[in-house]
C-alpha cells in the first residue's frame, strides 16, 4: 500500500470540525512542536503540523524522540483551550486515549498507557506525546497550547540499539499497518470529541477511559522524582489526571510530576 502523507490524503478521512481542517506537511523539521510554537501559534484551532522526519524531536523532561523518515506519524496541533491552567494537564490524557483508540480502530490491537503520556505494545513504547502551552505574562489561560503526538509505526532496533529495549513499533504486534495519513485521521477523529467534553467540563468519561488503558493500576512502580527514586504501588489516578500512589511506608500521596516505570 502506498504511504503518501499529503493534506488531501489525511482530509480524506477525517470526521472533524475543526482539527484537521488546515494542515501544512513538511519534508524535515527539527521538530513538529519546536516549528508551531516559532511560526504557527496564531493559528487557528485545530491547524496541525506535519513532518516526515523530525531532527531534533523532543518528548517529556527533555528526553529525544527519535523520528526518521517513513517510519513514523509525527505532528503537533494548535489548540486555543479555555481552561483554567489545572486542567490544561488533561490534554495529555486526551491525547493517549486517542492514540490507543486509533491505533484499536486501525489495526486490531489493545495498546496500554505508561503514566502520563506514553502509549506502549507488549512492553515497548510505541508513541509518545510532548503537550506545552503558551501564557502572556499574568495570564491564566494560555494563549495556545500545542499536542505533540509522535507514533513509531516501525522501528529500527539496529540502527538505535540504546533504544532497543525500549523502543518498538506497530509492525512488532501486527503485519498490517495502516498508512500514516489513515492514523493521522483516526487520531484526531477521535481527539475532538475527548476535546469538546473537556471544554464542556465532561471529563469523567476520559478520566474512565484512560484508566481503563493504563499499564500500572495496582501494581509495584519505581518512581523517580525531585525528591529521587523509591518504590511505591500505584492505586489511583485523580480528576487531574495525576497519579494516587502508596509509598514504602504506606503513606499516601498524589503524583504531580516526575517518571514511573512499573516493577514487572
Amino acid at each position: 500500500m502506498e504511504d503518501r502523507l499529503t493534506a488531501e490524503a489525511i482530509t480524506r478521512h477525517l470526521h472533524t470540525t475543526r482539527l484537521g481542517r488546515k494542515l501544512l506537511i513538511e519534508p524535515s523539521v527539527d521538530s513538529t512542536n519546536t516549528q508551531v510554537k516559532q511560526r504557527f501559534g496564531n493559528e487557528d484551532e485545530g491547524f496541525v503540523l506535519l513532518a516526515e522526519e523530525q531532527t531534533a524531536g523532543r518528548g517529556r523532561l527533555g528526553r529525544q524522540f527519535v523520528s526518521p523518515a517513513g517510519s513514523g506519524l509525527y505532528m503537533s496541533i494548535v489548540l486555543h483551550p479555555d481552561l483554567p491552567l489545572e486542567r490544561i494537564s488533561l490534554l495529555m490524557l486526551i491525547s493517549a486515549v486517542s492514540i490507543c483508540e486509533a491505533l484499536e480502530h486501525q489495526c486490531g490491537i489493545w495498546p496500554k498507557i505508561k503514566w502520563v503520556n506514553d502509549v506502549f505494545i507488549r512492553g515497548y513504547k510505541c508513541a509518545g506525546i510532548l503537550t506545552e502551552s503558551s501564557f502572556s505574562t499574568g495570564g491564566s489561560k494560555p494563549d495556545f497550547s500545542i499536542v505533540g503526538i509522535g507514533v513509531n509505526l516501525k522501528f529500527d532496533r539496529e540502527a538505535y540499539p540504546e533504544l532497543a529495549d525500549i523502543a518498538g513499533g506497530i509492525w512488532d504486534e501486527t503485519h498490517h499497518l495502516p498508512t500514516r495519513a489513515q492514523l493521522a485521521a483516526s487520531i484526531l477523529n477521535a481527539f475532538e470529541p475527548w476535546y469538546d467534553k473537556l471544554l464542556a467540563g465532561q471529563s469523567k468519561e476520559l478520566l474512565q477511559a484512560y484508566r481503563s488503558r493504563m499499564n500500572c493500576l495496582r501494581k509495584r512502580i519505581m518512581v523517580s522524582s525531585p525528591q529521587g527514586q523509591y518504590p511505591a504501588t500505584c492505586v489511583d489516578l485523580t480528576d487531574e489526571g495525576n497519579l494516587v500512589i502508596i509509598d514504602q511506608n504506606g503513606t499516601q500521596t498524589i503524583l504531580r510530576a516526575g517518571e514511573i516505570s512499573v516493577r514487572l
